[in-house]
C-alpha cells in the first residue's frame, strides 16, 4: 500500500513545477565535475540532457554548469531544456547575462529570455 501511495505521490509531484532542489550540494558538485570532465562539448551537453529535466536546480546550480560550456550557442541549447527545471527563475537573467559576453551571444540570450518569459506567462 505504502508503494502505491508513493508512486501517486511521485506522479503528482512529477508533474509539478520545481519548488526546492533535487541534488544535494555534494550531488550537485559531482554532477558538475562529471559534466566538466567530457572531453567534448556535445558529451557535456548530452549528459546535461539526460539529467537536468529529471531534476530540479536553482539559477546559480545552472549558472555554474553552463559554465562548462565553451560556446555560447551551446548554453543556449542547454537553456531551452533545462530553465523550466529552475525553482527560483527571477534570478536567471541576472545570474545567467554575465555567460553571454559576445553581441551575438547577449542577443541570442535576450531572444531567448523574451521568448521563455512569454512561454511562462501561457502556463
Amino acid at each position: 500500500m505504502r508503494s502505491i501511495w508513493l508512486l501517486l505521490v511521485g506522479g503528482f509531484m512529477w508533474g509539478q513545477s520545481c519548488i526546492v532542489a533535487s541534488m544535494s550540494e555534494v550531488e550537485f558538485n559531482y554532477f558538475r565535475l562529471e559534466v566538466a570532465s567530457q572531453s567534448i562539448e556535445s558529451s557535456r551537453i548530452a549528459l546535461l540532457r539526460s539529467v537536468l529535466p529529471e531534476h530540479c536546480l536553482s539559477a546559480a546550480q545552472l549558472r555554474d554548469l553552463l559554465w562548462t560550456l565553451d560556446h555560447e550557442s551551446s548554453r543556449i541549447e542547454v537553456l531551452r531544456f533545462a530553465a523550466d527545471r529552475v525553482y527560483n527563475p527571477k534570478l536567471l537573467h541576472d545570474e545567467l547575462l554575465p555567460l553571454f559576453t559576445t553581441e551575438s551571444g547577449r542577443r541570442e540570450f535576450e531572444r531567448w529570455w523574451e521568448k521563455w518569459q512569454k512561454s511562462r506567462t501561457r502556463k
